[in-house]
């Protein structure tokens, strides 16, 4: 197995959901870990253990030998519900619409998996969701692995919508496989393939539907938990768009280019766009998310004036800033403040 293989991670809890899935006895789960060198106690409820992603290609092997079952992805996928990403669902489920738990697992995901990315990109009257996996494996893996991501954004979707989520639009970059016409038995909006990619596209009219379950105190708390992760994650588990936030963070923002940003991080400025691209992201789009974030945090926690917040985050136009700030949230600045004054009161 080679180093780059060996630095990716999987919770063994994905592992335990394939067993039961497969309705696996206790005799049957060493057939489940054959040649993975993983003793069974990586299956029993508690164990934190991580897996290598070559690690968890070969426990879906050895689960395809055991149930062959082409729809397995499909049927992995269902069991993904937000509590089983960690602070990363909590985070979502606390969030305060659907764009905020969209963008929660746009920048956490990979702390959970460390090989999965989502690409979130406005296009006119929809949001598209893409969904890449960074692993060199068979395809079919490869599909399991998109197709049960997949499901488990269309769960936080759901889950905050509080129904199904019918007028969205499914795709995948593979071609359309022998058992398609299962796909309508998870999918809850029609299904599109050999796209040229993978992931969902939905409404922007859904995208600031509120989240009944959300709650401002508990996702403050989730995503200082996320960010302490993020700062805590080796170099070399982390996606080049997590490494670009956690540069960006650490310094202060709107103060780092994009060609100092690539010059720390040992690339050219054309690497680093081309990694952000595959991954489904952009300097810029990282840069908004952090200032909207920063500029909203300082509104809500100090009495900073909005000028000396625009100075703050590298704005020499206050005007500028409030431009940003309205095509951010919807609202100037100062109706942000009073709102979110008047919540807390």
């Amino acid at each position: 197995m080679d180093q780059r293989a060996a630095q990716k991670a999987f919770p063994s809890v994905y592992s335990r959901i394939i067993a039961r899935e497969l309705r696996l006895q206790e005799r049957d789960l060493p057939r489940l870990l054959l040649a993975t060198g993983l003793p069974t106690s990586i299956l029993m409820p508690g164990d934190e253990s991580l897996l290598t992603d070559m690690q968890m290609v070969q426990v879906l092997a050895n689960a395809k030998q055991i149930e062959k079952a082409p729809e397995l992805g499909l049927r992995l996928g269902r069991h993904l519900q937000p509590s089983t990403f960690g602070a990363i669902g909590y985070l979502a489920m606390s969030s305060p619409n659907l764009l905020k738990a969209l963008e929660a697992l746009r920048d956490f995901l990979p702390l959970r998996i460390s090989i999965a990315h989502l690409g979130l990109d406005r296009d006119g009257d929809w949001l598209r969701c893409v969904v890449n996996i960074d692993l060199d494996a068979p395809e079919e893996y490869i599909r399991i692995l998109i197709e049960c991501l997949v499901l488990m954004i269309q769960a936080v979707i759901e889950s905050v919508l509080g129904r199904p989520m019918f007028e969205g639009e499914f795709s995948f970059g593979f071609p359309q496989p022998d058992y398609s016409d299962l796909y309508a038995k998870y999918l809850h909006s029609p299904v599109h393939f050999s796209q040229r990619d993978s992931g969902l596209r939905i409404p922007a009219g859904l995208l600031h539907t509120e989240n009944a379950s959300g709650d401002a105190e508990s996702y403050e708390r989730a995503r200082d938990m996320c960010h302490q992760l993020l700062s805590e994650a080796p170099a070399s588990t982390l996606s080049m768009a997590d490494r670009v936030r956690r540069l960006m963070l650490s310094q202060l923002s709107g103060s780092m280019n994009e060609d100092e940003v690539a010059s720390a991080l040992f690339v050219g400025k054309r690497t680093l766009a081309r990694r952000l691209a595959r991954e489904g992201s952009s300097y810029r789009a990282i840069r908004e998310e952090l200032l909207s974030q920063l500029a909203a945090r300082h509104l809500r926690e100090s009495d900073a004036s909005v000028e000396a917040i625009a100075a703050l985050l590298g704005y020499y136009d206050a005007a500028n800033f409030r431009r940003a700030f309205r095509r951010w949230y919807g609202v100037a600045p100062t109706a942000y403040r009073a709102a979110a004054g008047s919540e807390s009161g």
